[in-house]
């Protein structure tokens, strides 16, 4: 993950750092009889490594939820269908990076926190550059760096994702206060731009930034 403001943050790989004990666990089970005290036992042993995987990452969940939220007034995200991702080449690990329970507990703690959040498409995020808006075309997997041939910014390629998720929202909320089509230099300018931040797949913006200083819910209404 990475913040348009340029913060990095690696996820904890939960179910990996446990996988090795977990397989070792469930090689000794094929090895007891069923229905014996010690199949039992081992069964109950692999559950409780299992709960414990799903609460540390819940708990990161929440932590990370929190921190994206702190000082904020604006939370933006791409609107991903998290299903069709574990069914892909990635499918172990989006599974254990838990990114649809995240969103869901990311969703729970704006509510909370009086923060307004907003899906945006996420068709082309990556190819969009940020800076200008020109089309830099598909990137592979292993392109990590976005660079412009247009103007030349230069930055990693999630951070350029998520600058251009926070500019989709910045445009989106413009539309909708002003009720008409808004330029997202006008938008941005009225918001206050030096305020915006955000994570990939996430854009943020400080609440002090929001328009006439109102509350998000204001906004949303």
């Amino acid at each position: 993950m990475a913040t348009s403001d340029g913060e990095e943050i690696k996820r904890p790989r939960f179910l990996t750092t446990l996988q090795r004990k977990v397989e070792l666990l469930q090689r000794r089970l094929k090895n007891k009889e069923k229905g014996s005290n010690n199949r039992h036992k081992l069964n109950q042993k692999i559950a409780r490594l299992h709960q414990r995987i799903t609460d540390t990452r819940k708990d990161w969940h929440f932590k990370l939820a929190h921190h994206l939220c702190d000082g904020v007034g604006m939370i933006f995200v791409e609107d991903i269908n998290f299903v069709s991702w574990q069914r892909g080449m990635l499918s172990k690990h989006s599974a254990d990076a838990g990114f649809g329970q995240f969103f869901n507990i990311l969703e729970w703690v704006w509510l909370s926190r009086d923060v307004y959040f907003a899906k945006v498409n996420k068709d082309g995020t990556s190819q969009t550059c940020p800076n200008c808006g020109a089309h830099t075309g598909k990137k592979t997997l292993d392109v990590r760096v976005h660079h412009c041939h247009e103007c030349g910014y230069t930055t990693t390629r999630d951070v350029a994702a998520s600058q251009e998720i926070r500019n989709r929202g910045i445009t989106s909320v413009g539309q909708m206060v002003a009720g008409r089509l808004t330029s997202f230099e006008e938008t941005s300018q009225a918001l206050g731009p030096k305020n915006v931040c955000g994570l990939r797949a996430t854009g943020r913006i400080t609440r002090d930034a929001l328009v006439g200083g109102g509350r998000s819910r204001k906004l949303a209404s």
